[in-house]
């Protein structure tokens, strides 16, 4: 009889057998370790206002503990909060997709990450913002009333400045001219003080509040634009996305995160206006 050695050796083969399982069970582990702890990362929300203009001092971080704890509840893990007033800082942030969650008041920005940096629509909030021209005068039927005046308004390179801008641009083209406020209490103490006869700010800002006491009126309101949008990077899961759509949608008007917000519900509604809102500002 003739032995083949190494046909079948069972001790040998048992162990290298043992040694492949081990081996596959240490990779499926550090596979699922990977997988975990990717999802338990903290959820980056950057948070953006530009009610710098209304003059106040930066809120404290832990002003949106609300929302924070209501995101984190939904989405089963925690969330870094980022609060700028700096658009620059913002753009930067959304061009390098440092970000998983942006809430900001530049609306503008949040458009141009839907359609310039692969960023998902999740929501807008109520009630929507227009830009409200204001004067002395008799109400306008349209701004051709305007033409060849100067206006006040928010610097261009704010929402509502653009947004001014673009009323204006719309009715009278370029036969218009602007003076730039820092803050919103600027624009009306410009034309209430006789400094220019019109002025143009946001329907939500707090200096358009009491303008009857001061010899004011809205004159003229523009469209009323998308205001406060949420938008997702690329990389947020959409689980992630749409358990945060669903939050808050179905928010009621007194949860304390949307009174932080200055706002009284979202909606997911808006994708269509967001997209096409910066084409309208840049338009010529």
């Amino acid at each position: 009889m003739i032995a083949i050695r190494g046909a079948f050796e069972p001790g040998r083969c048992f162990l290298r057998a043992a040694s492949v399982a081990i081996s596959l069970a240490f990779t499926l582990s550090a596979t699922s370790f990977c997988a975990v702890s990717a999802s338990a990362a903290p959820l980056r929300l950057v948070i953006h206002e530009d009610i710098g203009a209304e003059g106040e001092a930066q809120p404290p971080i832990s002003r949106y503990n609300p929302l924070k704890r209501s995101i984190e509840a939904v989405i089963g893990r925690p969330v870094d909060v980022l609060y700028t007033r700096e658009r620059p800082r913002l753009l930067d942030i959304v061009e390098r997709n440092q970000a998983d969650v942006v809430i900001t008041h530049a609306s503008d920005i949040a458009a141009k990450a839907l359609t310039g940096f692969g960023y998902t629509f999740i929501a807008t909030a109520r009630p929507e913002a227009s830009p409200i021209f204001v004067g002395k005068s008799a109400p306008v039927e349209n701004l051709t009333a305007l033409k060849g005046k100067t206006i006040a308004m928010p610097r261009q390179e704010l929402m509502f400045g653009l947004a001014c801008s673009a009323e204006m641009r719309d009715f009278v083209g370029t036969q218009f001219s602007t003076y730039a406020s820092r803050e919103y209490a600027a624009v009306v103490w410009a034309v209430e003080n006789n400094v220019h006869t019109v002025g143009c700010l946001p329907s939500n800002a707090r200096a358009a509040e009491g303008l009857e006491k001061k010899g004011l009126k809205i004159i003229y309101a523009g469209r009323p634009q998308p205001t406060l949008p949420v938008v997702a990077s690329p990389s947020l899961p959409g689980a992630d996305r749409a358990a945060i759509a669903k939050l808050l949608s179905n928010m009621d008007e007194a949860d304390p995160a949307l009174k932080v917000l200055g706002v009284t519900s979202f909606t997911e509604a808006g994708e269509a206006r967001m997209r096409a809102l910066a084409g309208w500002l840049r338009a010529k």
